[in-house]
């Protein structure tokens, strides 16, 4: 995998997903920016038209955006404490413990610095109050570096915790990690929301696997504009397809499925379709 992986045409294999767990010596795994999908068997890499997206797994690779389990430790040393943010060192990494979810920028820096990561900066951005997974990325330029995210149960080593990562300590060269933090009202998402979620702009209405003309509909009648993306299965036997992002509606047949309909709390319901029998795939897809 390279280390950038935000593109607007991406892949991903079962095969990619294979053994990538993460273990406190693993360096991340995944690229992407996944949907939420609820389908394990079905994975996707996505670069939306406006932000960072996710993927339902267990660590990080530089790049990508991803949903994760705890991997809290508990052997830790103290160096540094303030309102907003916590820091122990545990081996060979420095772990961050958040007590603010929107922690101020200024204080993070100096965070940062007192443990001598000054080329890291540290982004929260706004995510689906509905949200249940943690959503953390990163990127870096230090090829034997690596950043997790190690639990959302951290309030067991630090009161009052909130989420919490950790990066190598002797990581060189910049590098930038990205943690979501719940949105404000009326603030648009870094990171992509099931539109049906409770709250969301649809809460409960279920738009995937009705047609692609049907599911348009819906949209506007509850006075929403709508954008297309198409899901490209991947050629031969592999297991996995490609998104194809800001897709014109006039390459919509209406009769196609909608695979899933994801929101940025903007006004707009991205539709994720399947192309049918005899679609063409655009070059390079």
């Amino acid at each position: 995998m390279t280390d950038h992986l935000f593109k607007s045409q991406a892949r991903v294999l079962d095969e990619d997903l294979s053994g990538s767990a993460s273990t406190a010596g693993a360096d991340a795994l995944l690229a992407e920016i996944v949907v939420l999908e609820r389908v394990p068997a079905r994975r996707r890499l996505f670069a939306p038209r406006r932000a960072l997206l996710g993927l339902a797994a267990a660590a990080v690779l530089a790049g990508a955006i991803v949903v994760g389990p705890s991997l809290l430790g508990t052997e830790n040393e103290r160096v540094y404490a303030s309102q907003a943010v916590t820091i122990d060192r545990q081996d060979d990494q420095y772990v961050f413990y958040f007590t603010d979810d929107d922690p101020d920028p200024g204080e993070l820096r100096k965070a940062l610095r007192q443990v001598g990561l000054d080329n890291v900066t540290v982004t929260l951005f706004p995510v689906s109050p509905q949200e249940k997974n943690p959503v953390f990325g990163w990127e870096k330029t230090d090829p034997d570096a690596r950043a997790e995210f190690t639990g959302s149960d951290c309030a067991t080593r630090v009161s009052h915790c909130l989420t919490s990562f950790s990066v190598s300590a002797d990581i060189e060269g910049p590098a930038e990690v990205r943690l979501g933090r719940p949105a404000r009202p009326g603030e648009k998402y870094g990171h992509p929301a099931q539109a049906s979620w409770p709250g969301e702009a649809l809460g409960g209405i279920e738009l995937k696997g009705r047609t692609a003309g049907e599911a348009e509909r819906v949209v506007r009648e509850h006075r929403l504009k709508v954008s297309y993306a198409l899901d490209w299965p991947l050629p031969g036997d592999k297991n996995g397809f490609s998104v194809e992002t800001d897709v014109p509606a006039a390459r919509i047949d209406a009769n196609w499925t909608v695979s899933s309909a994801e929101t940025y709390n903007d006004g707009v319901i991205v539709l994720h379709v399947t192309p049918g029998p005899g679609a063409t795939r655009p070059a390079g897809s």
